[in-house]
């Protein structure tokens, strides 16, 4: 028997160990490898595309607490990913665990045809890149804001490792910064026929995806050079508790009257209560108060969180509607 090839000993392995069910020490015997090499060739299976894990959503959905999350705020839909004992201390590591869940749920909610609007950020970026538009079928992505270069790694990504093929993902662009240098330069910039006429497809697409940010120095608005460290120390003491899309909303989740919206590009958030659909992957302990204004302004109705951020909503709420009888008393 002739040694086979990289292409099928990945192909053998994968098979024996997920449709045989053998164990790693039995394939490793069996194709006289080493159990190691076995388990590398199982993570370049998962890796290259060979294998798919998928958790079916409905019953991630099942988790009591995204059931307490959908009854608590109202949401279509909630889905709560497991932490480990603690959440962890890298907001890189978490984002990464969110971007499996969220692309796990939008894997299981986009349709063939369909019209995703996405928001920028890391969060958003792992999810793009963990889906598989190959699966699903054509989409189309449409930016909900301007800022090309904050959009870049996210589109890229969704064009995966060429595998799914040119026609699984396009994408209309704002062809504008997130934020113009004046208002003037922002409602001229508004008024270009292209950057309308992606504006209007933003505001009509089948489903929206978006991140949720914080006031504070290392946020990604700040990281982009739109806002200063002390711009987001300032936000803080003026009541904002976060923003979506680049427009920023207090605890209750009014949108605050502030000069860099004058200078914003993109569609408002009232224009995203209009959309369908519209997923917020967001979690982390820093961002619950965050998570907590954009569900009291209805500006999402689909929540990708990891579990200690749930509780925590859970037990703001309670706070939150406790002072709100305590007032009206």
């Amino acid at each position: 028997m002739t040694r086979p090839g990289a292409d099928e000993l990945l192909l053998r392995v994968a098979w024996f160990y997920y449709k045989d069910e053998l164990t790693q020490d039995e394939i490793a015997r069996r194709l006289s490898v080493s159990r190691a090499s076995v388990g590398r060739m199982l993570e370049r299976a998962r890796r290259v595309g060979l294998v798919s894990i998928n958790l079916n959503a409905e019953h991630l959905d099942a988790f009591e607490l995204s059931g307490e999350l959908r009854g608590t705020f109202g949401l279509a839909e909630a889905l709560v990913v497991p932490d480990h004992e603690r959440e962890p201390a890298d907001h890189h590591v978490l984002n990464a665990r969110l971007g499996l869940g969220g692309a796990q749920f939008m894997s299981t909610h986009l349709r063939p045809g369909g019209s995703l609007g996405v928001g920028w950020g890391e969060t958003v970026s792992r999810v793009i890149a963990s889906a598989n538009f190959g699966a699903v079928g054509p989409v189309h992505m449409v930016t909900l804001t301007g800022g090309v270069d904050g959009y870049l790694q996210t589109i890229l990504s969704s064009k995966g490792d060429g595998t799914a093929g040119p026609e699984a993902t396009t994408a209309s662009v704002i062809p504008s910064p997130i934020v113009a240098s004046t208002p003037s330069l922002a409602a001229a910039l508004r008024a270009e026929p292209t950057i309308q006429q992606v504006l209007k497809q933003a505001c009509g697409v089948d489903q929206a995806l978006v991140g949720v940010g914080t006031p504070a120095p290392d946020s990604t608005i700040v990281q982009m050079g739109y806002l200063t460290a002390d711009d987001a120390w300032r936000l803080r003491e003026m009541g904002v508790v976060g923003d979506i899309l680049g427009q920023f909303f207090d605890a209750a989740g009014q949108v605050v009257d502030l000069p860099i919206h004058e200078r914003r590009i993109g569609i408002d958030l009232a224009d995203l209560r209009s959309i369908p659909k519209v997923v917020a992957v967001a979690g982390g302990l820093h961002k619950a108060e965050a998570i907590l204004g954009a569900l009291h302004g209805h500006f999402i109705n689909v929540l990708v969180t990891n579990e200690i951020v749930a509780m925590r909503l859970l037990e703001l709420e309670r706070r939150y509607a406790g002072r709100g009888r305590a007032r009206t008393g």
